[in-house]
């Protein structure tokens, strides 16, 4: 890396942008590079996931590779989408998107989808959400989507509870579904997440217990961020950074893939529309784009003690007025205490 992580750094994350469907990439890789250009720190990029439209097609991520090429010196993460693994279904999409990951580093393959990197203070915890979502029907091999997850998961969990990592580290959490979500499509999916469990904890569970601070989400094509807090004070936000809900042809306004506004309502709602568990749980949509939709990626900065600051920039955005900045510090004087603030 061009500078040492440890004294801070930068990251810019998007996703769900799928090669050969979205015709926004150009605009994207440019605004990047740009932001690559005046930021000296900024030292690698994550995607959310759908990165393709069909990963049974080896071809598209060669297409994928090519729109890369502009900002190629910079290290290309992603979490694995639905689109790259054809929602496990059988063939081979899942050891195409292995092949496209491997220069990652990690020991991935069909088998597995998830990995680990850690950037100065900061653990990112990459997930394959497949396996915890796509487990029966539609020509999944459902023993094979079972063992990936429980492996998966055994993973996670022991990932969590590495000593190298206390409360003073920072950690976040890359996956392509959210467990929580406002807009009508995939709806099932999230709550499914949100109950799913594993030796008898929720994913939500293992997430605050394990010191998880920010969970990077994608899968609606939408942009909205939560902060999820558990009664005894630990909790972690979640952003979704997922671009457009269509391509423009395919867009007709208010739909099933639009986010809503549920602020002040976030937990009635969200139980509802069949959410269970939440009594021990404080919901807070904190920012949410409800008109206007249009590509978005978020620049991540990270200081020398790993707190975190993110700039929203929007790409063809129309009346939704200038970028935000948004700073929260994931460490107080509490360890476990989230705090959110705007920033002229």
């Amino acid at each position: 890396m061009k500078v040492d992580p440890r004294a801070g750094f930068q990251f810019v994350a998007f996703g769900d942008q799928r090669a050969l469907i979205h015709d926004d990439w150009p605009a994207l890789i440019g605004a990047i590079d740009t932001l690559a250009i005046r930021h000296e720190r900024l030292l690698f990029l994550i995607d959310t996931g759908d990165i393709v439209d069909d990963g049974a097609f080896g071809d598209q991520f060669r297409v994928l590779a090519g729109l890369l090429e502009r900002i190629r010196r910079l290290p290309y993460l992603a979490a694995v989408g639905n689109h790259e693994v054809s929602s496990n279904r059988r063939g081979p999409a899942r050891a195409n998107t292995a092949a496209f990951l491997s220069s990652i580093g990690e020991p991935l393959s069909q088998e597995r989808l998830y990995y680990r990197k850690v950037v100065g203070r900061v653990r990112f915890l990459f997930l394959d959400s497949n396996d915890l979502v796509y487990r029966e029907g539609g020509g999944v091999d459902e023993a094979a989507v079972e063992r990936r997850a429980h492996a998966q998961m055994e993973w996670l969990v022991h990932e969590l509870a590495d000593p190298a990592f206390g409360q003073d580290a920072t950690t976040i959490v890359v996956m392509h579904h959210p467990i929580i979500e406002s807009s009508a499509k995939h709806r099932g999916q999230a709550r499914e997440l949100w109950n799913y469990r594993f030796h008898g904890r929720r994913l939500a569970d293992i997430f605050a217990d394990g010191g998880v601070d920010l969970v990077l989400t994608g899968h609606t094509h939408t942009y909205e961020r939560f902060r999820v807090m558990r009664r005894d004070g630990r909790g972690f936000h979640l952003i979704n950074l997922s671009g457009k809900p269509e391509p423009l042809f395919l867009w007709f306004g208010d739909g099933a893939r639009r986010a809503q506004d549920l602020r002040g309502n976030e937990e009635a709602w969200l139980y509802g529309k069949g959410w269970s568990g939440l009594a021990g749980w404080s919901v807070a949509q904190e920012e949410v784009m409800t008109t206007d939709e249009s590509d978005q990626c978020g620049l991540f900065t990270i200081d020398a003690q790993g707190g975190v600051t993110l700039s929203i920039s929007y790409l063809g955005r129309t009346s939704m007025g200038p970028p935000e900045r948004l700073v929260w510090g994931l460490h107080s004087d509490h360890p476990d205490s989230l705090r959110l603030k705007r920033q002229k």
